[in-house]
């Protein structure tokens, strides 16, 4: 059984693995993992097979939680813990002065990670939904231009028939004129004649 009780541990509600987890955002063997790999970093106390860690646990796994996440050895990783001290991106040490001035609830910092990657999330999620309408909008355009070009072969095809009948209608004038100059003697002589026969007869 690892120590726990000496620093007030006793005096705030103590975790299991299975808490810090839920805090944290990890999965419990994830958790396990960090704590049997860097078991000299916690204290705790066992009831039964249960181990209780005091909540500071929480934040020493996310520390190394993410410090895994940046190519360190196990030992660095451990004397970076140990130390106090991030390997953190220049940008950070106003908030590393605010938690040492104030320090924050494990919850706290928990929700302002979760809060993070939500927020990243919906980043993410927004450039997908953006990109899907910029393919969308240029479909839509493709569309608009196939529709164009038919419209257009249609217009150009019209005018061609009305090209067409306006010619027949021509040639079915010109066939008019000439049909009315034939037979325009051949009724007159043959009115002539129907005149000439009445006077004959009468």
């Amino acid at each position: 059984m690892r120590a726990g009780a000496e620093d007030g541990s006793m005096h705030e509600k103590e975790l299991k693995i299975g808490d810090i987890a839920h805090l944290t955002g990890l999965s419990e063997q994830d958790v396990r993992a960090l704590i049997q790999t860097y078991d000299n970093l916690f204290a705790y106390r066992t009831i039964g097979r249960v181990r209780l860690f005091p909540q500071k646990a929480v934040k020493i796994v996310q520390e190394l939680a993410e410090l895994s996440g940046r190519g360190l050895s196990p030992d660095e990783i451990a004397e970076e813990v140990k130390s106090g001290r991030k390997s953190a991106a220049p940008e950070e040490p106003a908030e590393e002065f605010d938690l040492a001035a104030v320090p924050l609830p494990p919850e706290v910092v928990i929700e302002l990670g979760v809060m993070r990657d939500t927020l990243a999330r919906q980043e993410r999620r927004i450039v997908r939904m953006a990109e899907e309408l910029e393919r969308e909008r240029e479909l839509r355009v493709e569309e608009a231009a196939r529709l164009q070009r038919t419209v257009d072969d249609l217009q150009e095809r019209l005018s061609a028939q009305q090209e067409q009948l306006a010619l027949v209608a021509e040639w079915v004038d010109y066939f008019d004129r000439r049909m009315d100059e034939v037979t325009r003697p051949v009724l007159e002589r043959f009115r002539r004649t129907v005149v000439k026969k009445s006077s004959s007869g009468q």
